[in-house]
């Protein structure tokens, strides 16, 4: 029975769970320190820790990053400049914003390009451990991508956080070409900032933009996180993760 359940019986007993706990989530030290880093600055959060007597849970990029992230509670499109007839995101046709919409009760959008059907699994997986740069006479993690993008025969499923390989890019409009579906979430912050969407548009690919976790302030305002996980998968067969964008 979970925590949610629990709570409904009034005779329900919860054990304590502080810092020292496995399963300690929430800090109200450390949720009131965030408010004063968002609201007040970067003075008013080490202020902050050094009343609590709290030890500094953010690395200094972080403290920096977070109040140049604090938006209005609401969903604001990326906008991709004009230029050379690139269309901004909002006029890009079956664009949508996320997987799963903040407080919306419409449905998650449908994978309408199809998704394979998996037979059961006979043989015994296997799991192999490349590095960069390679060991001598080792394929480059790059190359090995690439091979798999190229002999893609059904699907390719890509969660990344940033995707400028040109070479790749050329590999997935391959694929796209020869039937395969082709699914892409990108960090929103990422296509933001540096990513041109037209090049990535065909009718066999699919992209979707989200965020990392949000965190809402007490005045209506919000930060929504990195997306930082980065992942492959390829005709429900092979599966690539790892650093490599």
């Amino acid at each position: 029975m979970s925590n949610n359940e629990q709570s409904l019986d009034e005779d329900a007993v919860f054990l304590p769970v502080d810092e020292s706990s496995p399963e300690f989530l929430y800090c109200e030290r450390e949720r009131g320190a965030v408010e004063k880093l968002l609201s007040e600055g970067p003075e008013a959060f080490y202020s902050s820790l050094i009343k609590e007597r709290s030890g500094c849970f953010l690395s200094s990029e972080e403290v920096s990053q977070l109040p140049r992230w604090v938006q209005n509670y609401h969903f604001n499109e990326p906008q991709v400049q004009q230029e050379n007839g690139v269309k901004s995101i909002s006029e890009i046709e079956d664009f949508c914003s996320s997987y799963f919409p903040c407080h919306s009760d419409l449905p998650v959008p449908d994978l309408e390009l199809g998704w394979p059907e998996k037979f059961p699994l006979v043989e015994i997986p296997s799991v192999t451990v490349h590095i960069s740069p390679p060991a001598e006479g080792e394929p480059s993690v790059r190359e090995i991508i690439r091979r798999h993008l190229q002999k893609a025969r059904q699907l390719i499923a890509i969660v990344t956080d940033g995707l400028t390989d040109g070479a790749i890019i050329g590999d997935l409009h391959g694929a796209a070409s020869r039937g395969v579906s082709v699914y892409i979430i990108l960090n929103q912050r990422s296509i933001q900032e540096k990513f041109l969407l037209n090049r990535l548009q065909q009718q066999n690919i699919r992209v979707r933009v989200i965020g990392g976790r949000s965190f809402g302030l007490r005045d209506g305002r919000k930060v929504v996180g990195e997306m930082k996980e980065k992942f492959l998968l390829l005709d429900l067969e092979t599966v690539i993760h790892g650093s490599y964008r």
